[in-house]
């Protein structure tokens, strides 16, 4: 875990970003603007990244035929390129590669580093693969401390 020292407000880091899922009703009801509506009405569901910085947060939209996202959060020891080309091997090992809707990495400090995937969670959930083969694939490779996969919400009415 990473403490965030900013204007003496302190709190733990431990993750990238939150995600949550919406439906099109979701999606009208919302602040968008309308030609963003029109640009991405095509979907049933909606994953939302939310992402902090100092002073903003960035949202990402992404939209999707299913309500099915996992969030697997990995941390790490640190970056390497060899690290990267093990999640990308184990991504693609475990057929994962194809059902990415959203990657990204982050070093809060040198030593408290994590790597975050956003994907369809229907491969994950209809038997082809399991959350434990997921964990003890990416445990395998060396720098990984530890892995969670996280089921993201949809919204509640």
């Amino acid at each position: 875990m990473v403490m965030v020292v900013n204007n003496n407000d302190v709190r733990q880091k431990n993750k990238i970003s939150v995600g949550l899922i919406i439906t099109e009703d979701d999606l009208n009801s919302t602040f968008f603007p309308e030609e963003v509506k029109k640009e991405i009405r095509n979907s049933s569901f909606y994953l939302l990244i939310f992402i902090s910085r100092e002073d903003s947060i960035k949202i990402s939209c992404f939209p999707t035929n299913t309500s099915n996202i996992k969030k697997i959060l990995i941390k790490l020891i640190e970056f390497s390129p060899e690290l990267v080309k093990g999640i990308s091997t184990v991504l693609n090992e475990l057929n994962l590669s194809k059902e990415i809707l959203h990657t990204t990495g982050i070093c809060y400090e040198l030593e408290n580093c994590f790597y975050e995937t956003y994907l369809i969670g229907d491969v994950l959930n209809n038997g082809r693969v399991s959350l434990e083969s997921v964990k003890q694939k990416f445990m395998a490779i060396p720098q990984v401390v530890n892995v969670n996969i996280e089921e993201i919400s949809i919204t509640a009415k």
